[in-house]
C-alpha cells in the first residue's frame, strides 16, 4: 500500500492494479483500501461469465458525480486469456483485478501496472508479515505488545488475519490505560483456535507417540493425523532417494526450516515403513467410523496401538 500512498501524495494513479490474495478477508481489505483512493464512481464485476461489453461501457463512460469510472473485478483468475486485449492498455478510468488464484493477468498487470501478488507466499513470510500488521495496529493506538505477548497469541490461534485482528482489538480494549499488552493478558482472554488444538493434537501423536485426542472432534483430527503421516512419507522418501536440496525445496516449500530439521531427524527415526503403514491404520479406523462403530475413543487407541508397532 505505500505505493498507492505514494502515487496518491504525487496526484498520480496507475489505471491498473492486480491484488492477489488466497484469503477472503484480506483481499478485500486491500480492495477497499485501493478504493479510497481511487474516484467514487466504482462499480463491481466478476470473473466468472465476465460481462466484457457491460465492462468496458462503465469503463468508457463519464460518471454524472465526476471523476474518472473505476472496474472491480472479484475471482480474476476466472477471466478467459485474452478476453481484455481490446480494453488495455487502459487510457481512461481504473481497473482492479481481485484473484484468490494463480492468474495469468498478473503479468500483464506488472507491465502496465501496480501488482500485489501473495499467492505464492510462504507460511513463515505469512506469519512475519501478519506479526507486522499487528504491531502497527497497537502501536496506531498509543500502546505497545510485548514481544512474548505478540508470540503467545500467535502460538494460540490461527494464522487468520481476520481473527487475529480480532484478538488484538480485544487486547486493546482489555489493558485499559495501560500502555503495553502482556502476555497475561493473552492467556487472560484468548482462547486457542480448535484448528490449532487439533493440529498440535495430530502432531504429538504422529511424531511423539504422545497427546490426547478428544473423540468428539474424532471426523476433524482425520485429517490432521493423515497430513502428519503425508508429510512424514514424503520426508521418508527423500531421505532413502538421498535427494538434492532443490528437491527437498520444491517438494516441501511450505515447511518452516527449523520445523523440517526437527521432522527429518524424527522421519530417520521412525522409518518409512512407519508412515507408510501409519496411512492404512488411518484409513482403517476412518472407514470402521463411517460404516458402524461409534466409539470414537477405542479407534483413536486402537489407532496409537497398531501405530506403535510400526516404528522401528
Amino acid at each position: 500500500m505505500a505505493q498507492i500512498k505514494s502515487a496518491a501524495s504525487t496526484g498520480f494513479l496507475s489505471r491498473l492494479y492486480f491484488v492477489g490474495m488466497p484469503h477472503d478477508y484480506e483481499r478485500n481489505e486491500i480492495c477497499d483500501a485501493l478504493l479510497k483512493y481511487l474516484p467514487s464512481n466504482a462499480q463491481k464485476f466478476s470473473g466468472v461469465g465476465l460481462d466484457i461489453k457491460a465492462l468496458t461501457d462503465h469503463i468508457q463512460s463519464n460518471s454524472l458525480f465526476g471523476g474518472e469510472p473505476v472496474a472491480l473485478i472479484e475471482d480474476a483468475e476466472k477471466i478467459p486469456k485474452g478476453a481484455l486485449q481490446n480494453l488495455l492498455p487502459l487510457t481512461y478510468g481504473y481497473l482492479i483485478l481481485a484473484s484468490k488464484g494463480k492468474s495469468i493477468l498478473s503479468d500483464l498487470a506488472e507491465k502496465e501496472g501496480i501488482v500485489l501478488d501473495l499467492l505464492n507466499e510462504k507460511p513463515w513470510e505469512k506469519e512475519k508479515r501478519i506479526q507486522s500488521q499487528l504491531e502497527i495496529k497497537v502501536r496506531s493506538t498509543g500502546k505497545t505488545i510485548a514481544p512474548d505477548a505478540l508470540a503467545l497469541l500467535l502460538e494460540r490461534q490461527d494464522l487468520d488475519a481476520g481473527l487475529l485482528e480480532r484478538e488484538i482489538d480485544k487486547l486493546i480494549c482489555y489493558s485499559g490505560d495501560r500502555l503495553q499488552i502482556q502476555a497475561a493478558d493473552v492467556l487472560a482472554i484468548s482462547t486457542s483456535s480448535r484448528t490449532f488444538a487439533l493440529w498440535q493434537t495430530a502432531e504429538s501423536l504422529i511424531w511423539e507417540g504422545t497427546g490426547i485426542a478428544d473423540e468428539a472432534h474424532f471426523h476433524s483430527l482425520i485429517p490432521a493425523l493423515r497430513a502428519q503421516l503425508q508429510l512424514g512419507l514424503k520426508i521418508s522418501s527423500l531421505l532413502s532417494l538421498n535427494a538434492s536440496r532443490d528437491e527437498w525445496t520444491k517438494a516441501l516449500p511450505k515447511v518452516f526450516p527449523k520445523t523440517l530439521e526437527k521432522r527429518t531427524s524424527q522421519a530417520q527415526r521412525l522409518g518409512i515403513n512407519y508412515f507408510t503403514r501409519g496411512l492404512v491404520e488411518l484409513f482403517d479406523i476412518e472407514l470402521k467410523s463411517r460404516t458402524g462403530a461409534t466409539q470414537y475413543g477405542a479407534l483413536l487407541d486402537l489407532f496409537r496401538i497398531k501405530l506403535a508397532t510400526h516404528a522401528r
